[in-house]
């Protein structure tokens, strides 16, 4: 049995937890597969409760999704780090991580989206 781990940096904002954990619902609904929603910062559940939550489920197979645009410090070592550091708690789990968002042409649509959406005057 496998899950879904979807990371976002979280936030302080209460909007912006509330729309992260709408896209967590969502994608769950869309893939058919349990998706556990992890925060690196501010937002609970942490990446390591959200782990032990997967864990005590019975799952044995994690994909680790960073909901992140770029490839940054947290990509490259803070979250390998922690998803290591819980790996090595648990020998028979497997974390598997894969890559953020980065460039997709999905996003020049989106990008076209907000351009041609509702705007307001600053």
């Amino acid at each position: 049995m496998e899950a879904i781990l979807l990371i976002s940096h979280g936030s302080r904002s209460q909007d912006a937890y509330k729309t992260f954990l709408k896209v967590s619902d969502e994608f769950q609904n869309f893939m058919n597969i349990k998706v556990f929603p992890a925060f690196m910062e501010f937002n609970e559940p942490n990446i390591k409760k959200a782990i032990d939550e997967i864990y005590k489920q019975g799952i044995k197979r994690i994909i680790a999704i960073p909901y992140f645009l770029y490839t940054g410090i947290h990509i490259k070592e803070d979250i390998p780090n922690l998803l290591k550091e819980v790996a090595n708690k648990y020998k028979d789990l497997t974390i598997e991580f894969t890559s953020p968002i980065e460039y997709h042409p999905f996003i020049l649509e989106i990008l076209k989206e907000r351009f041609n959406g509702e705007r307001k005057i600053i």
